[in-house]
């Protein structure tokens, strides 16, 4: 295998920087969709609670709030889940290839989003 310049050496570990970051990216996108579906399930049990005083004092206390109602009345719960089911973590591998020596294989000046 042949020896790799700056520049390529430069690209390899910006790209393997940028998978990182993507996969850091999934993995709490998966967290906290996870956890707003337990926090979703919680709100139901709290309904239930609401609806049991309501029913127990003959009042009528609302059983959820105007963001949960809105996400109960969208589906919310069953698009993330659906969400979820639909991708799985690290679905679409990357190779790490190796660019042909541009350049000059000088290394690029720096960059604030890539180093």
């Amino acid at each position: 295998m042949p020896t790799l310049t700056a520049y390529q050496l430069q690209h390899r570990r910006r790209m393997k920087r940028a998978i990182r970051l993507r996969a850091d990216a999934d993995r709490k996108v998966r967290r906290h969709t996870e956890q707003l579906q337990a926090v979703m399930a919680a709100g139901d049990a709290a309904a239930r609670v609401c609806d049991e005083l309501n029913r127990v004092y003959n009042q009528d206390i609302s059983t959820e709030t105007i963001l949960v109602h809105t996400a109960l009345e969208n589906a919310f719960q069953e698009t993330v889940q659906n969400m979820l089911m639909d991708s799985g973590p690290g679905e679409e591998g990357l190779l790490l290839v190796t660019v042909p020596d541009a350049n000059g294989g000088v290394v690029l000046p720096a960059n604030a989003l890539l180093d």
